[in-house]
């Protein structure tokens, strides 16, 4: 009994340390992501804690956890949702150091080739992980040569701005990338937030707008500090910007055509890269917000997959695919490149539906088929998701994929 008390007197000893001289306001570490403050780091081959496994479940491992944000203060953090309950920390992935960031340079693939990750490995609720080598050097055998991430930020006082912890994996996961020969194509998310935020509408377009060229901006300036190769300001926001209930028809076309040429300007102020755009269902918009998708930028992007629902056949889906054309002409006309930005067969989480799990592989081939046959040839592909090579006909689409990439 004597023991146990021993115990429980140690790790409330450990908590109230914890609470009393561990805390730390997020903010210091929001600037070190723009560029100021100080910056989360460890030293060589020394012990850190993924994000969410501290505070440690057991007396060794919360000892091992104050330890280490003993040493890394900057590395933790205190969630004041949690304050009456010993304050709970969760760490950042330290940055890459300095002397790597300074060596990285660009490389500009002939066509791009992209497989992009989709928003899960940035949710905020993820364990941090970088992508491992033996990923990127399976992305590497299918025949990609860039890999498409997401910068997702969040809304706090009516403002976007950095997700502290979302970054952290990101950089990260930017180093990782060019290391291994790829190249790096970074998407913002278009409201700040995971889908769902989205929901809650973007309000007034004036102000949401003046947010947003603040946050593309700081984006800009922190991606051109990591060399990155392609930057997406625009992504997709025809799609949130439709769903938006305060603006009526008229409006939501009037605020796309001023959306899109005025993020790619202010991207470009800080960003040397190539910017690209990413617009759907194009062949549903009016004439001044297509226009429009082609203003300030390297390469216009058009994303095309089945309805998400699974209502879908493959006869409608041919036509589906006739997008590309389309927009390619447009694009041509326009003096700019165009690519197919996005392909997908889901929605990166959750089950499939049935006609993506008994029609992956000739949805895939009608994809490929159409992309070929577009006239001016695209500047690049991209496929959505490692997930598909798990269905019924995965290997089999994996095995087109890479025929397909081989002659692109």
């Amino acid at each position: 009994m004597k023991k146990w008390r021993i115990i429980i007197g140690i790790v409330t000893a450990i908590a109230a340390v914890g609470f009393f001289v561990l805390p730390k306001i997020i903010d210091k570490t929001m600037q070190t992501m723009q560029g100021g403050g100080e910056r989360c780091s460890s030293e060589p081959d020394e012990w850190m804690p993924v994000r969410g496994e501290c505070p440690g479940a057991t007396l060794e491992m919360e000892t091992k956890c104050n330890e280490f944000c003993d040493k890394h203060p900057d590395c933790c953090g205190e969630r004041g949702e949690n304050a009456g309950n010993f304050g709970r920390r969760e760490t950042i992935l330290p940055l890459p150091a300095d002397g790597v960031i300074s060596a990285l340079k660009r490389s500009y693939p002939k066509t791009i080739k992209a497989l992009n990750e989709g928003p899960n490995i940035y949710f905020r609720e993820a364990k941090a992980e970088i992508i491992s080598d033996e990923k990127l050097e399976e992305i590497k055998a299918i025949g990609f040569n860039t890999i498409q991430v997401l910068l997702i930020g969040k809304k706090e006082n009516n403002k976007l701005i950095f997700n502290e912890s979302n970054n952290s994996v990101l950089l990260n996961d930017i180093v990782a990338i060019k290391k291994h020969g790829l190249a790096v194509w970074v998407a913002l998310d278009i409201a700040g937030a995971p889908a769902s935020a989205q929901s809650a509408g973007l309000g007034n377009y004036e102000n949401f707008k003046v947010s947003f060229l603040d946050f593309a901006k700081n984006a800009a300036e922190l991606l051109e500090k990591y060399k990155v190769e392609y930057f997406t300001a625009n992504n997709e926001p025809d799609k949130p910007f439709k769903e938006q209930k305060n603006w009526n028809a008229e409006e939501i076309n009037n605020n796309l055509a001023d959306f899109f040429p005025a993020v790619n300007a202010v991207a470009r102020e800080k960003f040397n890269g190539k910017l690209i755009n990413k617009i759907t269902k194009t062949q549903n918009h009016v004439k001044k917000v297509i226009d429009a998708s082609f203003k300030n930028v390297d390469i216009a992007g058009v994303d095309v997959g089945p309805p998400l629902d699974g209502r879908m056949n493959l006869k409608y889906y041919k036509i589906e695919l006739d997008e590309y054309q389309s927009y390619a002409s447009l694009a041509e006309k326009a003096g700019v490149l165009w690519m197919n930005a996005e392909y997908w067969m889901g929605d990166f989480e959750g089950e499939f539906y049935d006609f993506a799990k008994n029609n992956e592989l000739e949805c895939a081939k009608i994809s490929f088929d159409a992309y070929l046959k577009t006239i001016p040839k695209g500047a690049g592909y991209v496929w959505n998701d490692v997930r598909t090579f798990s269905l019924p006909q995965g290997e089999e689409t994996k095995k087109a994929l890479k025929n397909f990439l081989d002659k692109i």
